[in-house]
């Protein structure tokens, strides 16, 4: 929120109000998450794995999947606020290849973030209505089916590891040329490759 604005020449991001938002929903959802944990935990494990979560789990479930959701809703509404802002707030003869590689690296990771959490938001509702009234969806012993909920929560799961190593590789791309005081070799390749990481989250599980 702060670095990518200087970085492109805006003077904020896009949207301020969506941002300001974005963070009251972010905590609300954290609230709810440690809320569940302070209340007894959640013994399904992060994965929320079915048919534990659904049927025999008699821990505060719900709870954390609204929690988890709220979450989500916070990355969605940052993640659009930044692609808009690198595509339209950039400095004038800011073309895209003269872009900082760590504001390539937000940008593939806001990419991530609006087209992956997503369909975890509807597989964790799922859940909460299989959880709630009974309805066979991943339940094998209603005739769902527990390997639907393992693809669609990978979707998103896999993806995730690069929303964490993006920007850490970003921040690596910019200090090290910084206190080397050297251009970073081979930028460009290095732009592609963060796009291509990002890309590859989605041509493994798609």
């Amino acid at each position: 929120n702060f670095l990518v604005p200087l970085m492109i020449g805006a003077r904020d991001l896009a949207f301020p109000r969506l941002n300001l938002a974005s963070w009251y929903v972010y905590i609300a959802g954290g609230s709810l998450t440690i809320v569940a944990m302070l209340a007894g935990g959640v013994d399904t494990g992060w994965t929320f794995y079915t048919p534990l979560s659904t049927m025999f789990s008699n821990t505060h479930v719900l709870l954390a999947l609204g929690g988890v959701f709220v979450l989500g809703v916070s990355s969605i509404m940052t993640g659009l606020n930044f692609i808009v802002s690198v595509h339209t707030l950039r400095t004038p003869g800011m073309r895209w290849f003269r872009l900082p590689l760590f504001v390539w690296s937000i940008y593939a990771t806001s990419i991530i973030l609006v087209l992956a959490t997503p369909v975890l938001g509807m597989t964790l509702t799922l859940i909460g209505v299989e959880r709630l009234w009974r309805v066979g969806i991943f339940d094998p012993a209603l005739g769902g089916d527990p390997l639907l909920f393992q693809h669609l929560f990978w979707f998103y799961s896999h993806p995730a590891v690069y929303i964490m190593v993006l920007p850490a590789m970003g921040v690596v791309s910019e200090i090290i040329p910084c206190f080397a005081r050297r251009r970073i070799f081979s930028y460009r390749f290095m732009a592609y490759a963060i796009i291509g990481i990002a890309s590859l989250g989605f041509l493994v599980w798609g």
